[in-house]
């Protein structure tokens, strides 16, 4: 009884055998209300054809070949609503089977995911402050060389565990979707946002980014939600595009209700056999063809998380040595009246093209 009590998955097990042995007994039930149906129906045919013949001057061959009929009649009629009772049955409890037996993991991991949020919380005071102390210290004048070096890299690092922070508290955040409001917004304020913040790292790399926008842009969706979307996938595309390598950026509508907001890089791409995984938490491609990027492996898994919650949909493309496209369907917002307005007195209105090359001078 205190096993049954404390452990979860002690109680999914029973559980799942108490469902098991329900779904035993409704089966013999259905089989049992079958055959007596067909025992009774078989029973009253016969009975009609044996009072037929002997009160009626009727054919007895002919007699008995309409009482096969109703017979297989009956039959095939018994077979059948039980065969879509027995459907339905299966398919009602081996659904509730599933959810039973999945409920410990699905709690667990929603526990774990809170737990990691609270946690990446607590941390960001510290962080914070042993990053503001480092870079006071190299303000001040005096370092050695050696000394000043560390002191650069110790706050690199620090940005990099404050980045796998905030990506660790955006899928925290996930698991809670009630906290989110949902707006309509416009989404080219965003994307172009997101563009000048990775801004010096395309500098870094020469990258040329082209972003391309159609005046109908408006998504129902969080603005911050949104915003790591767009972050996370240009930052991937541009991370692993070459040196001197080109993304390109698109948002257009597809269809009345969708928004399809596109990248496209001409990187080292993905192999055929890494798609499927990448959007699993902490999954890391091959680090041999990656050498020099780092990563927390959840970019890609709080993007697809939070297009989730959007009711949208993500997929990706990608071929080796050839790039990757990732493609995003958001809900198309209502733009306001205002918006709509100024887009209509736009003559930039119909297509918006911002480019930043970074080329060697």
């Amino acid at each position: 009884m205190h096993k049954y009590r404390f452990d979860p998955f002690f109680r999914t097990e029973v559980s799942v055998v108490a469902l098991q042995i329900v779904f035993a007994v409704l089966l013999l039930l259905i089989v049992g209300l079958a055959a007596t149906s067909l025992y009774h129906d078989a029973s009253a045919a016969l009975s009609r054809g044996i009072e037929q013949v002997l009160t009626s001057p009727s054919n007895p061959e002919a007699v008995g070949h309409s009482v096969a009929e109703e017979l297989s009649t009956m039959r095939m009629r018994t077979v059948t609503w039980a065969a879509i009772a027995v459907v339905a049955v299966t398919v009602f409890l081996s659904y509730l089977i599933a959810r039973v037996a999945l409920s410990p993991t699905r709690n667990a991991l929603e526990s774990q995911k809170q737990f990691i949020g609270n946690v990446a919380h607590e941390l960001r005071t510290p962080l914070s402050v042993i990053k503001t102390n480092t870079e006071v210290a190299l303000m001040s004048g005096g370092i050695e060389r050696e000394l000043r070096s560390t002191l650069e890299s110790t706050v690199g690092e620090l940005d990099r565990i404050s980045e796998i922070i905030n990506n660790l508290l955006s899928l925290s955040a996930s698991v809670r979707p009630e906290r989110m409001e949902f707006k309509d917004l416009d989404f080219g304020p965003i994307v172009h946002g997101v563009i000048g913040k990775l801004k010096e790292l395309a500098d870094s790399k020469r990258v040329e980014i082209t972003a391309r926008m159609s005046q109908r842009r408006f998504v129902l969706g969080n603005p911050a939600a949104l915003e790591q979307i767009t972050m996370n996938i240009l930052k991937n595309a541009i991370t692993y595009s070459p040196r001197g390598g080109r993304v390109i950026v698109t948002v257009e509508p597809i269809h009345p209700d969708y928004i399809e907001f596109t990248v496209q890089d001409f990187g080292i791409g993905i192999a055929q056999k890494n798609l499927f995984r990448i959007f699993e938490p902490y999954y890391r491609v091959d680090p041999s063809r990656y050498r020099g990027e780092s990563g927390s492996g959840l970019g890609l898994t709080i993007v697809s998380e939070l297009v989730k919650l959007h009711n949208g949909k993500i997929t990706v493309r990608s071929a080796e040595q050839r790039g990757t496209i990732v493609t995003v369907h958001l809900p198309a917002g209502r733009p306001s009246l205002t918006s709509e307005r100024a887009a209509a007195h736009d003559e930039h209105a119909g297509e918006v093209t911002v480019d930043f090359s970074h080329r060697a001078g």
